[in-house]
């Protein structure tokens, strides 16, 4: 009896070949693209879903596969978008041509999932008799570029403040230079700012009326009526002279008054 000859060992590329020559039901090439990591879903040549592997359902939180099946997008979860995945679909069954696009899938809980899909048509005897659409879920990416987009809208809100603050100040120091110059008066030393000036309500009081053209007699007597208690001319001029004068750096009531209208301090009624 003669020994059995040994099969050689098959290289790879030839276990690839026998296994595909031996697949010939429709049931082994759906195993496959089932356990598929990509999200795939399948169409007729009329835009109905005809399948689709378990991690396209998993991304847009479908449970049954029985729920997609001969149905248009306009009879699913994300109707709402039905127009423009049927302009897609029909280009690629019409034309034959890939179409690549970047989705936002309302998905069956609610949410949106955004998918990077990509739909090739199915051709068979040289007649494309529906589409393969693939699949990728970027909505963790985009939520992330969302969130960057937000940091660099909060830092940019904050540099346009910044600007707008040194503008506001700029201006004020411009506006309070031509006054001082207008006025004759030369500050050497230190700087005031409208920050620095805080005005009791008894100064408001004096400033107002002075800008109304009161004398310190007239507001003297104002006040006393108003507060009804006395207050006299002397206490009225001891503001002007030793409080405002000094808190303003002027040395006259009109320069006083150019400066205080210049920090915006000048009150538009009487303070209460």
């Amino acid at each position: 009896m003669k020994a059995k000859k040994k099969r050689k060992p098959l290289s790879p590329g030839l276990k690839m070949q026998t296994l595909g020559s031996g697949m010939n039901k429709t049931d082994d090439y759906l195993q496959i693209i089932n356990h598929s990591p990509i999200p795939t879903f399948w169409k007729n040549s009329e835009r109905y879903f005809m399948g689709c592997n378990q991690k396209f359902l998993d991304m847009v939180e479908v449970e049954d596969v029985g729920s997609l099946i001969e149905k248009l997008d306009i009879d699913l979860p994300w109707a709402r978008n039905w127009e423009l995945f049927e302009k897609d679909d029909r280009q690629v069954l019409e034309t034959g041509q890939t179409v690549s696009r970047l989705e936002q899938i309302p998905s069956g809980e609610g949410g949106v999932v955004w998918s990077e899909t990509i739909k090739h048509p199915i051709i068979r005897d040289g007649k494309i008799v529906g589409l393969v659409g693939f699949c990728k879920d970027v909505t963790i990416e985009r939520r992330l570029q969302e969130i960057e987009r937000e940091r660099s809208i909060d830092k940019l809100h904050l540099k346009l403040a910044d600007l707008v603050d040194k503008f506001m100040n700029e201006a004020q120091h411009t506006k309070l230079s031509i006054v001082d110059q207008r006025l004759g008066i030369s500050h050497k030393g230190n700087k005031i700012n409208r920050q620095q000036i805080s005005l009791s309500c008894r100064e408001q009081e004096i400033i107002y009326y002075l800008s109304i053209y009161k004398s310190p007699k007239e507001i003297a007597r104002i006040l006393s009526i108003i507060h009804d208690k006395d207050i006299s001319v002397r206490a009225v001029q001891t503001a002007i002279s030793d409080r405002l004068y000094v808190k303003f750096d002027v040395n006259t009531t009109s320069q006083l008054l150019e400066r205080a209208a210049a920090y915006g301090l000048i009150p538009l009624r009487m303070p209460s």
